[in-house]
């Protein structure tokens, strides 16, 4: 008989998301992931962490798997509390900048959907309307989804995290910690080196896959209109699964939802998601170029008016993936719309991508 899997650490659930209390070798706890700044959290967050043993003082260091809003909303309470938010280096100005780098973020990506071939509805319904300027948690359990706040993080108490650091734990574990770019450009997970725990933030998820998302990392630092480059999240989004996988983890403990003892299938799933997605572009390029929007509507027909964005995301991605594989390029069309032209050989996701080219 196999033995028993490790027991959960301490999970403090707080609307939709999960946050995880470890206890420290030298005592007291590190969080992963500091949770969601909404209405009733901070009280939440700190009655579990009660029930566990420690009291907001005891966390000596919460590690941020990425700097989205219901991960990172209340670092800045935490540092005031005493600890040390460490997360990756490529997230840190957007979590010490909070809510700033939030609407920063938005206005760039509402440009980069009309440079992608966006159009508003003839009903009325505009780009702005579906694509909110306060992130909504996921809708894990049923409810009204809560308010999201983000007030960033004092500078000086967040300090970037490096690839392999180790945390050791009061168990006799070590934390490693795992750089795993692409829903972010600062991601990151986290795996126990003894129980092979993976600590998955945002990068798998039971249930649904995660997107990648379009980012600016120069947002807070540029001026209206000089963002900079896009940074092309997909690839490195599969390139870090595949680092995943080659852990070994034995469970999966995610951001959101409940531990999954079968990592493999979570990354079989994964992986080919995006293969069936990359045929279905494939085939639909060979007719010519097109632009993201152009290929949303010939592959998701039906979609609601309030999904294409989030579409046009996914979309986006793929052309990167294909762009990164040599398989075609970005060219710009009539009125400045970028569409994508197949070009090059073909190829699978057995690969690994340290960067891809991207446009302006």
């Amino acid at each position: 008989m196999p033995p028993a899997p490790p027991a959960a650490p301490h999970a403090i659930a707080l609307a939709g998301n999960v946050v995880y209390a470890l206890p420290l070798a030298g005592g007291g706890a590190l969080l992963v992931d500091a949770g969601p700044d909404c209405e009733g959290s901070w009280e939440a967050a700190v009655a579990q962490l009660a029930a566990a043993g420690f009291a907001p003082p005891d966390v000596r260091v919460v590690l941020v798997t990425h700097a989205h809003l219901d991960h990172a909303g209340l670092a800045g309470r935490w540092a005031a509390a005493g600890a040390r938010i460490r997360c990756g280096a490529a997230d840190r100005a957007a979590i010490v900048a909070g809510a700033r780098h939030g609407e920063a973020a938005r206005a760039a990506r509402l440009e980069a959907l009309r440079r992608h071939g966006y159009r508003d509805a003839p009903d009325g319904t505009t780009l702005s309307s579906t694509l909110p300027s306060r992130l909504s948690s996921r809708s894990w359990a049923a409810g009204p989804r809560p308010r999201l706040r983000w007030e960033g993080a004092p500078a000086q108490a967040v300090e970037a995290v490096a690839d392999g650091e180790r945390f050791a734990l009061a168990d006799g574990d070590t934390l490693r910690v795992v750089a795993a770019p692409g829903h972010t450009p600062g991601n990151l997970v986290a795996i126990t080196e003894r129980t092979r725990d993976l600590y998955s933030g945002d990068t798998l998820l039971p249930g649904t896959i995660p997107t990648p998302g379009l980012h600016f990392p120069r947002t807070m630092d540029a001026g209206p209109g000089d963002e900079g480059a896009r940074w092309p999240s997909l690839p490195p989004f599969l390139a870090s699964a595949q680092r995943l996988r080659a852990l070994a983890p034995r469970r999966v403990l995610p951001g959101h939802g409940a531990v999954v003892a079968d990592p493999p299938a979570l990354l079989d799933r994964f992986e080919a998601h995006y293969e069936r997605r990359l045929r279905r572009v494939r085939a639909l390029l060979a007719g010519g170029p097109a632009s993201a929007y152009a290929l949303v509507a010939r592959l998701f027909p039906r979609l609601p008016r309030a999904r294409v964005a989030q579409a046009m995301t996914e979309a986006i991605g793929l052309l990167d993936v294909l762009a990164a594989l040599g398989e075609g390029a970005w060219v710009e069309g009539e009125g400045g719309t970028l569409a994508f032209r197949l070009g090059g050989g073909g190829g699978t996701l057995a690969f690994r991508l340290g960067g891809a080219g991207g446009e302006r």
